[in-house]
């Protein structure tokens, strides 16, 4: 399974996200903001970002931003309730996925398996 950095400064969005995809068989870290979530990518080999939109000290869009400068290839998940037109931001700047809120769990595990392996990353089939 996968390294994934949920950032939220929602506590019990956190604690349900981390529920759903440690139940999963991730493992997880968290993030409340922004800035501490760029250190944690930075200190940690993280392989999917699950990032809500609407936060302090570095909001998600300025965070998948960042992420992308230093890498990317960065999957990013973008998720928002308060801020759900925002998302189409967050796609922009580099979100593989958007989720609105409330997130449902198949929905999250399978962002997540998309985020990991993106259909145009299959290998090529000349069948096909």
């Amino acid at each position: 399974m996968a390294r994934v950095l949920i950032v939220d400064d929602d506590e019990q969005d956190l604690l349900l996200l981390k529920t759903i995809l440690a139940d999963a068989g991730h493992e997880i870290f968290l993030a409340s903001n922004g800035e501490d979530a760029l250190k944690l990518y930075l200190r940690n080999p993280i392989e999917v970002v699950v990032t809500d939109i609407a936060m302090p000290r570095g909001d998600g869009v300025e965070l998948i931003t960042s992420l992308k400068g230093l890498d990317p290839s960065a999957a990013i998940i973008a998720v928002s309730g308060q801020r759900p037109h925002r998302l189409d931001i967050a796609q922009l700047a580099g979100a593989k996925k958007i989720l609105v809120k409330p997130i449902e769990k198949d929905g999250l595990i399978d962002a997540v398996e998309e985020a990991l392996n993106p259909p145009d990353s299959q290998a090529f089939d000349p069948n096909r």
